[in-house]
């Protein structure tokens, strides 16, 4: 028994016996997140995948009131939706994920020029080191309004969430959503064009009921919306229309994998917090694709877990009032 682990012994191992046996509910994964941490307020959601590759089944297992809970700060695990969405963006401008994006701000009668990165190259630094800048970047692509009017919706498995804030304060990248935004868009092809926003000021944290830190320009989101966005990335191709995000298979590959240097969900850098400790100990052949989060008092990991020797397939959203990583691997 690893040293680490400080909840009771005959626990170890149940929140894979309730993937593997599918005679347990709710109560069985309150009984075996209970008493991990006890004085800790944790949130969790576990997606077990069943059936036939072609045709699979979920079973959805909430810890308390997760399904619905978005009382803490999401931190850095949000920035998987600012990637697909800026993909799903792109799609509809018809413009490569290649292409050179130009971020400008209005400072009176003139743009000024803060920043150029191509898509790609944000969406990868997302994942490798959960890139504050980038992130911050993708917001300023698709903006406040339109991530929380086209992406964040009920329709795509979001009812709760909410992205108002980016997470730098520095010029060049900062984005002071009062400021007009322009965006030129270069593409491989030596195409331009250009989008601009600026914000309406609508407050949607406040509109969906946010909580941390601010109930006006908040981030929020739950475990279960969460677990939802990786249950539609992974399983895109067996999914009903309606539940397809709108990107291509290539898109779809390469943010599952990666590719040509630039990395994808699956890795274990940036806090593979279920990970180490946690899922390791008992599949330690699995492939593991995760985003993680991290503050001084919210610690994060949500991921989807496969092990094709084993037959085991899960998505595990887990979220902990703390600092400690460790309490994130205990609980998985």
């Amino acid at each position: 028994m690893p040293q680490a682990t400080s909840y009771p012994w005959y626990l170890v191992g149940s929140l894979y016996l309730l993937i593997m046996h599918p005679s347990g509910d709710a109560a069985t994964l309150d009984a075996i997140l209970e008493p991990i941490a006890p004085s800790v307020r944790k949130w969790a959601s576990l997606v077990v995948v069943d059936g036939e590759e072609s045709s699979p089944s979920f079973r959805w297992y909430h810890y308390r009131d997760s399904e619905h809970a978005i009382d803490f700060w999401p931190a850095s695990t949000i920035k998987i939706y600012t990637a697909v969405a800026a993909l799903e963006y792109l799609n509809q401008l018809s413009v490569s994920s290649d292409s050179a994006l130009i971020f400008e701000r209005q400072v009176g009668d003139r743009w000024q020029v803060d920043a150029a990165r191509t898509p790609r190259e944000m969406i990868s630094e997302v994942f490798r080191r959960s890139s504050n800048e980038d992130y911050t970047l993708l917001l300023r692509f698709v903006g406040i309004d339109r991530i929380n009017t086209q992406f964040l919706i009920p329709e795509k498995g979001f009812p709760h969430s909410a992205l108002m804030r980016d997470y730098v304060v520095h010029r060049p990248v900062v984005y002071e959503n009062t400021e007009p935004q322009r965006i030129r868009i270069v593409e491989p092809d030596g195409k331009r064009r250009e989008v601009t926003h600026t914000w309406t000021g609508l407050s949607y944290a406040k509109q969906r009921g946010a909580t941390i830190l601010s109930d006006t320009t908040g981030n929020a989101t739950s475990t279960r919306e969460l677990a939802e966005c990786l249950r539609r990335i992974f399983f895109a191709e067996v999914l009903p229309p309606e539940e397809k995000y709108q990107l291509t298979d290539q898109q779809l590959a390469w943010i599952r994998h990666g590719e040509d240097g630039l990395v994808g969900l699956e890795n274990k850098s940036a806090g593979p917090y279920a990970w180490t400790d946690g899922i390791e100990t008992f599949l330690p052949n699995a492939r593991y694709f995760h985003k993680a989060g991290l503050i001084s008092n919210y610690v994060l990991d949500v991921a989807y877990v496969e092990d094709e020797a084993l037959n085991v397939k899960f998505i595990l959203s887990l979220a902990a009032h703390t600092g400690d990583g460790k309490v994130i691997g205990q609980m998985a």
